[in-house]
């Protein structure tokens, strides 16, 4: 469970935006794990633009046959899509790729 689950059952605002996230993202700790397990994983290639973090995030498997999905909003809906965590109301552009297919524990 994740304290952004807790928050939103509570009707927190940001439930999955807290003031660490943009520290978090931008650990190359994190971003390593991030790729690393999508990449493993063959997951769809993602090319993110991050309305809240400088460079673009590369996910996914480089080498797979389909051209990258593209994902554009911020780094909190990103983090949702990926956790299999609703997103209604967010505002967010995904093409390439269906919002279930980010999910990385499905």
């Amino acid at each position: 469970m994740h304290a952004g689950d807790v928050r939103e059952v509570l009707g927190e605002p940001g439930a999955y935006a807290g003031a660490g996230l943009p520290d978090a993202l931008s650990l190359p700790d994190a971003l390593s794990l991030l790729a690393r397990l999508t990449r493993e994983r063959r997951h769809v290639p993602l090319h993110a633009d991050l309305d809240d973090v400088d460079e673009p995030l590369r996910l996914g498997d480089a080498a797979a046959p389909r051209p990258p999905a593209r994902y554009i909003g911020d780094a909190a809906t990103l983090v949702r899509l990926y956790a299999g965590r609703p997103v209604e109301g967010a505002s967010f552009e995904l093409a390439g790729v269906e919002a279930g297919e980010l999910n990385i524990f499905g």
